[in-house]
């Protein structure tokens, strides 16, 4: 009867393995995985994108990045400007003398967050009776949705470059970017608001 007993709880514990262990993401918070790394560099380009550098058509300019030095991204943030003042008609001077303007980004925020929801049995330890065995049930979610985000807050501040004096202010832009993560009725998957792959913004992927 003991046997019979162990037997059906490993059998519940391997079904539950497998209908809910692909349904969580693997979330580093720093040292980024590839989900982490596109949240954060969609949100850049999102609020770079929001931003009007027009009165900057035809000037030399220079871009100061002293102020990014503590972001993660402080490549991905500078080459996102780089473009958008390029595309704005907008001329990186090759010498420092040379410059008419100089643009001193500055990003607040740049930072990956997550929240979670869940209605299901959470993860049970079950102990075997009459032996020193015990097994853990993983939880079974009826519904879950884990949302991960990518929070960026950016603004740009516009110098003269001869007297230092403020010009402009272009910012700062808040933007984000989110992947959810959903498990609904044991069924997983995933629904984002960018790009992935390059199949296009197709909005829902289910695990094979």
């Amino acid at each position: 009867m003991k046997k019979v007993f162990a037997s059906i709880i490993c059998c519940a514990a391997a079904a539950a393995l497998f209908l809910s262990g692909c349904a969580d993401p693997r979330i580093t918070n720093t040292g980024r995985n590839a989900i982490e790394q596109l949240l954060l560099t969609t949100a850049v380009d999102r609020s770079v994108s929001k931003m009007d550098f027009r009165m900057l058509s035809g000037e030399k300019i220079r871009i100061d990045y002293s102020n990014l030095t503590p972001q993660v991204e402080k490549n991905y943030i500078q080459a996102a400007l780089e473009a958008k003042v390029a595309a704005a008609g907008a001329i990186i001077a090759l010498k420092p003398e040379e410059a008419k303007f100089v643009l001193r980004p500055v990003c607040g925020t740049l930072a990956t967050e997550d929240t979670k929801v869940m209605f299901g049995t959470p993860q049970l330890p079950v102990p075997i009776p009459d032996m020193s065995l015990s097994i853990v049930i993983p939880e079974l979610p009826l519904y879950k949705r884990i949302n991960r985000y990518g929070v960026c807050k950016l603004g740009v501040e516009i110098l003269e470059a001869k007297t230092n004096k403020q010009a402009r202010i272009v910012g700062p832009v808040i933007s984000q970017s989110i992947n959810t993560n959903w498990v609904i009725c044991f069924i997983p998957f995933v629904t984002r608001d960018f790009e992935m792959g390059e199949h296009g913004p197709t909005k829902i992927h289910w695990f094979e």
